[in-house]
């Protein structure tokens, strides 16, 4: 699955390549062209023709102030304690309110490849304690249980009837030793958009447990963790949520805390204490002093202090999404991702997405990077390109005049 417009990582896993490792003047989209389109300034200001959301989102106007107001803040305010005033729990609270959840269930964590782990981890998957996922996954995830399936994890990987996956699949992949079933909500390779909540249904009636990566959909999306019942979810800030790299939020239903188990430890997880009894003018007392861990979710999965920037810029970009509306900005992407599948077809790029509310375009196409990438690079459009399927996912910047350009570009390239 490795998107062959990027340059490759050591493992060959494609979404964590970092944007800053790529020239600047191929990625970034003609943001000025949408805003005039849009009748308003967007915010955002780069070069080109940028419909790839989906690997990042650019930082726009509210991105932008958000960090040099950070950089600003840890510049000057060299007094403020920042382990305890930042704005780690501004960013929180935001994103609680974007997925209709209590503040007190989302903690901090790296990314969302590792709020995963920590999940399966928590969960103590073994021999007895089994995963399903399916094949539209992320791709370092179907490596993480392809990892486990080694150390003898049952894991069992449905794969997609055409473009969708089939719940009854899914539903024949359980078995007693199941504990887990984890799921891209928006797959990265495709885009394919689960339906959250019959499948937390599912799994439910069988005493199964839900993980779903949301970063492809959060932001993009509605999500209502209460209304679909999902046990865990997990979404860094880079892509819709338009914020930048290093951290991410971790979901966990407050019910199912007490199901897991903390793997690590750190100051972040205590709530008062240890109680000191060896220094001077200290009453006398063991070694290791009374302490108390917290009770929700951050005191079993933050162990330090986290990346206050990133967080800073979160807090704004996800209130700068709020005041908009996910609705709002998926209402007026549509129609961008409807030309995309009615006029691709017919240039012979075979669908991969199922019509909907998804922000991802996907197509197969034989031999796509090898032959459409040039034609790309020299009219300045960038999307995901891979050995043979192509993926396009617009944002807030694009325009349809963005649309039919690339539309254009693609026609040229494969009838030259």
């Amino acid at each position: 699955m490795k998107n062959l417009s990027q340059p490759s990582s050591p493992n060959g896993l494609s979404r964590r390549t970092l944007l800053t490792a790529l020239p600047v003047a191929g990625l970034l989209a003609q943001a000025g062209e949408a805003a005039a389109a849009a009748g308003s300034d967007s915010g955002f200001s780069f070069s080109g023709t940028f419909i790839d959301a989906a690997f990042t989102h650019p930082f726009g106007r509210v991105a932008r102030a958000a960090a040099a107001a950070h950089v600003e803040a840890r510049s000057r305010e060299v007094t403020r304690v920042w382990p305890v005033v930042n704005q780690r729990d501004e960013a929180v609270a935001q994103f609680a309110k974007l997925i209709n959840a209590p503040k007190e269930a989302i903690a901090v964590v790296p990314s969302t490849m590792e709020g995963e782990n920590l999940v399966g981890q928590a969960l103590q998957l073994g021999a007895r304690r089994g995963v399903i996922t399916d094949a539209l996954h992320y791709d370092a995830s179907l490596v993480l249980y392809g990892e486990a399936r080694k150390r003898g994890v049952p894991v069992s990987v449905v794969k997609p009837r055409g473009v969708m996956i089939d719940l009854d699949d899914i539903e024949r992949a359980i078995t007693p030793q199941t504990r887990l079933i984890a799921i891209s909500l928006v797959s990265s390779t495709t885009g394919y958009l689960h339906d959250l909540k019959r499948l937390c249904d599912l799994a439910h009636s069988r005493g199964v447990l839900v993980y779903a990566d949301i970063i492809q959909a959060a932001g993009a999306v509605p999500i209502d963790v209460q209304a679909s019942g999902v046990d865990f979810c997990c979404a860094g800030t880079y892509k819709w949520l338009m914020g930048d790299f290093g951290t991410a939020f971790l979901y966990v239903r407050p019910d199912r805390l007490e199901m897991l188990r903390r793997v690590q430890v750190g100051w972040r997880q205590v709530a008062d204490g240890p109680e000191e009894h060896f220094l001077p003018f200290q009453k006398p007392g063991p070694a290791l002093g009374a302490y108390n861990m917290r009770p929700d979710t951050s005191g079993v999965f933050e162990v330090s202090s986290p990346a206050y920037g990133p967080l800073a810029i979160a807090a704004a970009t996800i209130g700068d999404i709020l005041s908009q509306g996910v609705e709002n900005i998926a209402t007026a992407r549509q129609p961008l991702i409807d030309r995309l599948q009615e006029a691709l077809p017919g240039l012979g790029f075979q669908p991969l997405t199922p019509r909907g509310p998804s922000p991802i375009a996907a197509f197969a196409y034989r031999d796509a990077a090898a032959k459409l990438r040039a034609p790309l690079r020299a009219a300045d459009v960038k999307i995901s390109l891979y050995e043979h399927r192509i993926r396009v996912s617009p944002s807030v910047y694009n325009s349809m005049g963005e649309i039919e350009r690339l539309i254009d570009v693609l026609a040229r390239a494969v009838r030259s």
